[in-house]
């Protein structure tokens, strides 16, 4: 567990990299974009393609940042109302079925870049398993961070240790 904890601090550390590189690269890309057609009256034919796959890539990677960080947005409406030890089973299961969908995703993700390895995109002739991988790789990504967060609470959970020092937590108030 710890070898894999620090596999994806590596990987998180790479990706953001990664996502403040490709941040800056769209960025100048759309400029180049804009002053090429309104300025030099010569559009960049390439510029909003390129631009949007990066977008793409951006997204998906920070997406599993995101859930490492735990800043994906959630509705806590129900839940801030239910009591406390309902809750805990209430965020498993919700955690659950987040697994099973980004499951699902990686899957279906794999089956789409199978059917799409032939194909190009239209303005770069970029190969749109390219773009596309973004999809598996950043639901991946999500899915290796919420299954160590729900592992290492199980975890925990289970610990003998830890139910021995909420004892004597409880016993001294």
């Amino acid at each position: 567990m710890l070898f894999l904890r620090r596999l994806m601090g590596l990987f998180d550390l790479v990706a953001v990299w990664v996502i403040v590189a490709l941040m800056a690269l769209m960025s100048l890309i759309t400029f180049a974009g804009v002053f090429f057609r309104f300025v030099l009256h010569s559009p960049l034919t390439w510029s909003e393609e390129a631009a949007r796959y990066m977008m793409i890539w951006v997204t998906y990677l920070g997406a599993g940042i995101a859930v490492k960080k735990g800043r994906h947005i959630g509705v806590t409406m129900f839940i801030s109302r239910v009591p406390l030890r309902v809750r805990g089973y209430l965020i498993f299961l919700a955690e659950m079925v987040v697994i099973l969908f980004l499951s699902i995703l990686v899957y279906q993700g794999i089956n789409l870049l199978l059917t799409l390895r032939t194909q190009i995109s239209p303005a770069m002739g970029l190969p749109m398993v390219i773009p596309y991988f973004a999809i598996p790789f950043g639901c991946f990504h999500m899915l290796l961070h919420l299954l160590d967060r729900v592992l290492s609470r199980s975890s925990e959970l289970l610990s003998t240790t830890n139910v021995e020092l909420r004892r004597l937590e409880e016993g001294e108030r």
